[in-house]
């Protein structure tokens, strides 16, 4: 959201419009338009492509598509960045390069025996979970839904959601959100 807000704020300028200005032309309130330009608040995509149209850019040039600001691609395994805010026996460790304009972030969960993510969580965007090892329940709304080593669900993450490891061992998972959340 960082980046799409930094994007807009930079051909606002560019075009030298003042926020109050864009606000205008978009219906929005200015005050909205400054939590977009911070990161604090992501525009619906209907809002994106008026901004787009007004900056007279693409949502592809305002999301940083094209851009790669990594030195490399690869991420070794013994690179990963490991989040650490997580203590319900879950290690979280990110997937991809450190990179600002990135469109996807993957991740790779492990939770230990009875680990979990906690209460339940909404945000914007879409996930998607494949299951390596174990066996996970995946509370979406009031559904409960079981997975096994092999199986894969995707969602909006919109939906209140939480994950729970209900093996007697580990469960180990790759999530996918978009757009990035935690990195």
């Amino acid at each position: 959201m960082k980046v799409l807000g930094e994007q807009i704020k930079q051909y606002r300028k560019i075009r030298r419009m003042t926020l109050a200005i864009l606000a205008s032309k978009l219906a929005v309130s200015s005050s909205f338009l400054s939590q977009i330009e911070s990161g604090r608040a992501m525009p619906s995509l209907a809002t994106l492509k008026n901004i787009s149209d007004v900056l007279n850019v693409t949502i592809g040039t305002l999301v940083g598509e094209g851009k790669n600001t990594s030195e490399s691609p690869v991420v070794r395994e013994n690179e990963r960045r490991e989040l650490k805010e997580f203590s319900n026996g879950l290690e979280i460790k990110l997937l991809s390069p450190q990179d600002p304009y990135i469109q996807m972030e993957p991740a790779f969960f492990e939770f230990e025996k009875d680990g979990n993510t906690g209460d339940f969580s909404r945000h914007f965007g879409q996930e998607f979970i494949f299951v390596i090892e174990g066996s996970l329940e995946i509370h979406l709304a009031s559904e409960v839904y079981i997975l096994g080593k092999g199986d894969s669900f995707y969602f909006n993450s919109f939906t209140p959601h939480l994950f729970k490891n209900i093996y007697k061992g580990r469960t180990k998972i790759i999530r996918v959100i978009s757009p990035p959340l935690l990195g």
